[in-house]
Formats: C-alpha cells, structure tokens, sequence
C-alpha cells in the first residue's frame, strides 16, 4: 500500500493532527519558543508580579503558572541575581518567603511584551481583519476544547464553562 493509499485511509482529524504536528516541529516552534527567548518562563512569572502588584508567596506563582515550585524556585534565583525580582522573609512567619517584582523587572516585562505586540500586529495587518477575526475565533475554541480534553481535566470531569 502506497503513502498516498495510507493518507486517504486517515480521518480528517487524524490528518489534522499529522499537519498540526509537523506546523509545531518545523520553523513555527522555533517562532514560538524564540517568542518566550529562551528564558524558559522568567517572563511569565515578571508578568504574574506585575499583575498582581504586591508580595506573593512562591507557591502561588506554582499555582498560577500550573509549573512546580522546584521550577519556580529556579526562575526565582534566575531573576534575583538579574536583579527583576526581590525575595525577603516575611515578618510574620519566618519560615515563608515573599517575592516582589523590581522596577528592572517591570521595565523587562513593559519591553518585552512591547516588541511582542509589535510583531504580533504585524502579522495581523498582513493577516488582514477578517483572516484575524477568525484566527482569533477559531483559536480561542480549538483552545477550549483542547483544554477540556486534555488528559489532566478528563480526571477532573473536563474543563467546566462557567
């Protein structure tokens, strides 16, 4: 049986799948994962400080983030001698740890995201209203449905709209 013969045996999901993956493992991964630079979630936890705007506990940059506090404890030591985030011991329980974002790390994040929104914005402009308008449409319900199916919610009953 020829490749050909195999690819028309395959349901249209199961081709969309076999596309989607092979769109991940090219030139679009390395876009996506250039668009993080190699900081492997530093911006992300800048972002969640930012946005909250007062002290947190490590553990609840883990929760918001769904990363594990090992992992968060490394980002944290990472962005402490980059000077973005600051950690002291909190004065009513010695034993926890506060993180606060510095202005080095609020002016990274205000960078950052700048140049992302310009390159986003271009590719929309090239893209075009209506091509971004259903970009955009049928992301956020690929987005969804992918995280209602995802094996870790489908312990949980699935990803409830609420």
């Amino acid at each position: 049986m020829s490749m050909k013969e195999n690819e028309e045996k395959l349901s249209y999901e199961e081709k969309a799948f076999i596309t989607f993956n092979e769109m991940m493992s090219n030139n679009q991964k390395d876009m996506l994962e250039s668009m993080n630079k190699a900081n492997k979630g530093e911006l992300f936890v800048l972002h969640f400080l930012t946005m909250r705007n007062e002290e947190v506990f490590p553990s609840e940059i883990s929760i918001a983030l769904r990363v594990s506090t090992a992992r968060i404890s490394a980002l944290l030591g990472n962005l402490e001698k980059k000077g973005q985030i600051e950690r002291e011991i909190d004065k009513t329980n010695r034993r926890n740890i506060l993180v606060t974002v510095t202005e080095d790390g609020r002016k990274r994040v205000r960078t950052e995201m700048k140049e992302m929104q310009k390159s986003m914005s271009r590719v929309f402009t090239e893209m075009g209203e209506a091509d971004t308008a259903e970009f955009l449409r049928l992301s956020k319900r690929f987005f969804k449905l992918l995280q209602k199916y995802m094996p870790s919610n489908q312990e949980e009953g699935g990803f409830q709209d609420g």
